[in-house]
């Protein structure tokens, strides 16, 4: 099995606003990894995921990236950033628009998968949105 994807074409039908934290759309979902495509409209915050390891690249724009008790670091267009299971990690602000990140989830992460450290950030507003409930369409291209 193989798939090829049209990044651009899948980051121009992100809408330009949202009710969810992020909008996102799954490139791949198999048991061993998942990839997908992601936009970020608020800024996320501290949180965590207890099944998978995380490798986000950051496609368009810039962000400040917080991991465990650091300082905010900014992260640019071109830059990755990877972690373990359990590390508390939280973007706190979106220097410039559209942040789009693509990232790749080893094992699967299933989409329930976010353990906020405050309790009470989990009531601000939706943590996400596919992009497949937005749009009503397939956008990956290929098998």
């Amino acid at each position: 099995m193989f798939n090829f994807f049209d990044i651009n074409s899948i980051v121009s039908q992100f809408p330009d606003e949202a009710e969810s934290t992020i909008v996102d759309v799954y490139l791949t979902d198999e048991p061993s990894a998942s990839s997908r495509i992601f936009r970020v409209y608020y800024p996320i915050p501290r949180h965590y995921h207890e099944t998978c390891e995380e490798h986000l690249y950051l496609l368009t724009g810039k962000v400040a990236f917080a991991i465990e008790d650091e300082a905010p670091r900014v992260l640019t267009a071109g830059q990755l950033v990877t972690f373990e299971r359990n590390t508390v990690h939280a973007i706190t602000e979106i220097l410039e628009s559209p942040a789009i990140f693509f990232t790749v989830d080893a094992p699967r992460r299933v989409p329930t998968d976010v353990v906020y450290v405050n309790p009470d950030d989990e009531k601000i507003r939706p943590f996400v949105t596919h992009l497949e409930a937005t749009k009503g369409q397939r956008v990956a291209a290929g098998n």
